[in-house]
């Protein structure tokens, strides 16, 4: 396959904090929770014409064609944590950290290279709980 360039809007979403929920629920509910909220995200990217490109541990690393649907998919992506953290505790609600960035990238083996993809993955590394990084 041949490589192709694109500008696109690369985001990475991961869950914040998973470790200390794989402690707290044990493994087995909390890879269950983390497959649930992978489950949401794709789910939400999917929604609003993204694809997904890889899934990274807690991590989901995914492309849009315009920022403004990742910005929209980013915000919704938030929102829709509730359905997975509907029923659980206080100490054990699941929060994710997002960053995005939008320029050129390459695609290549459905994979996605480049400046642009080190950015996002930057942006992501320094987001909070609850909080999206452009």
């Amino acid at each position: 396959m041949g490589q192709k360039t694109a500008n696109l809007a690369i985001v990475f979403a991961d869950i914040s904090g998973s470790t200390k929920l794989y402690d707290t629920l044990g493994d087995q509910l909390a890879r269950s929770k983390v497959a649930e909220t992978l489950d949401t995200m794709a789910r939400v990217i999917k929604e609003h014409n993204g694809t997904v490109i890889k899934t990274i541990g807690d991590e989901i690393m995914c492309t849009f064609e315009t920022a403004e649907a990742a910005a929209n998919a980013c915000c919704e992506m938030h929102e829709a944590l509730g359905e997975v953290n509907a029923g659980i505790e206080d100490k054990t609600i699941i929060a994710i950290r997002i960053g995005m960035h939008y320029g050129p990238a390459i695609l290549e083996g459905g994979d996605v290279f480049g400046d642009a993809v080190n950015l996002a993955a930057r942006m992501a590394a320094q987001s909070k709980a609850n909080q999206i990084i452009t």
